[in-house]
């Protein structure tokens, strides 16, 4: 039976072959982050890697023209059209991690055999980036979760002392 679960693993894979085959190609990443507050009695699972899930409805390519004096050899200053293709909009997304209670004694469920949870937090990103500068119209570039992948996904906490934890990373615009 194919899971969302399964099918969240997949496109997680699918996107790190994605990075590691555009490794050397021109990239572009905005940065993003939260803050999980852990409650009391509670401890993040220590070998759990975060998810993330984000949502690029909100996100399109739009074309600018602006005028650029350029030297041309021989000729002097010319005057040419330059097509901006940019990415903009804003990319929601919700980060969780997994954690247990720090004595397992006092932790109770609702399911008895079950002692972990997730714990999630959300946030959007505001996106205005050149993805392509061209004397030529750029072609329309249509951004799904094969072109805008997450990348460097860190979980630290701010503190030892404090129940924070802050979940790190890029959106990564890939070539297409």
């Amino acid at each position: 039976m194919n899971t969302n679960h399964d099918r969240f693993e997949e496109l997680h894979t699918s996107q790190e072959e994605l990075l590691h085959q555009s490794a050397g190609k021109e990239s572009h990443k905005i940065p993003f982050c939260c803050v999980i507050s852990i409650p009391y009695g509670f401890e993040v699972i220590s070998n759990y890697q975060p998810k993330i899930m984000y949502h690029l409805g909100c996100l399109a390519t739009v074309e600018e023209t602006c005028r650029k004096t350029v030297q041309v050899d021989d000729c002097g200053n010319a005057e040419v059209d330059l097509h901006v293709l940019k990415a903009k909009g804003c990319i929601p997304f919700i980060a969780n991690i997994v954690v247990k209670p720090t004595c397992e004694q006092k932790g109770c469920s609702a399911k008895p055999h079950i002692k972990e949870i997730a714990i999630s937090c959300q946030n959007s990103v505001c996106v205005d980036l050149i993805l392509n500068c061209s004397v030529d119209s750029s072609q329309h570039i249509h951004l799904n979760c094969n072109n805008v992948v997450v990348c460097d996904l860190q979980m630290t906490p701010i503190k030892e002392a404090c129940q924070h934890v802050k979940i790190k990373g890029n959106f990564q615009f890939l070539s297409v």
